[in-house]
């Protein structure tokens, strides 16, 4: 019987970034909480709901001081039409004019394919249960215990866009350090590295745990 061949899959995304007239010093978290509050009837966009967890749809960042959100697959035009009437974000300790917003929407192939991508903010990898198992391990088990997660949260996050892939999914770490992440004001640890996946996916998605707030953000990177 001939093997079945890997079939492509797309995912639809849009992806904001925020131009101000005064200088930003917001965090993902901050934004979240504002337009959260400004589009309150869809809970996609606060995730704040009595239903069980699903890989958020929505999701804001700030990459290298740039506010940004994304929104994937049914929420990718959703997001283009509802952001366009934002025009103020204001936090507790700020209000900020948008001066632009750059919106683009694309489609973007997700297939078998060996590619190199880094963390730009922290990936929240660990619970409170396997935090204390990494522990024990040795330099090499760590990291091999890192790849199991990272394949895992791959899958969640390939489930959550409604694509299930026809081959295994591999992960290899090249690069990490573990690094102190204050979130809700409690304590974790968190990891930037440098990794290899079988898949290509799109830039600036999130991985991991917090993504909605712009934890586990990945880029790809040339090697």
């Amino acid at each position: 019987m001939a093997e079945p061949k890997n079939l492509a899959f797309y995912v639809k995304i849009c992806r904001v970034i925020f131009d101000f007239a005064e200088d930003a010093h917001v965090s993902a978290a901050q934004l979240r909480g504002f337009l959260g509050y400004v589009f309150i009837d869809d809970a996609e966009f606060h995730h704040h709901s009595d239903k069980a967890y699903h890989y958020p749809l929505i999701q804001y960042k700030n990459v290298a001081g740039s506010l940004c959100v994304l929104g994937l697959q049914n929420y990718a035009a959703l997001l283009a039409k509802k952001i366009a009437a934002v025009d103020v974000i204001s936090t507790p300790q700020s209000t900020l004019h948008v001066r632009c917003k750059r919106i683009r929407i694309q489609i973007e192939e997700i297939v078998q394919k060996f590619c190199y991508y880094e963390f730009i903010t922290p990936w929240l990898a660990l619970n409170e249960i396997n935090y204390s198992l990494f522990r024990t391990l040795d330099k090499r088990k760590r990291r091999k215990f890192l790849e199991r997660i990272l394949v895992a949260n791959v899958l969640s996050c390939l489930k959550g866009l409604g694509i299930h892939v026809n081959f295994r999914i591999k992960a290899n770490i090249y690069q990490y350090k573990a690094l102190r992440v204050k979130v809700h004001d409690n304590l974790f640890v968190g990891f930037l590295l440098r990794f290899r996946l079988n898949i290509l996916l799109p830039d600036l998605i999130g991985l991991g745990k917090s993504v909605s707030k712009g934890y586990g953000t990945i880029r790809r990177v040339d090697v």
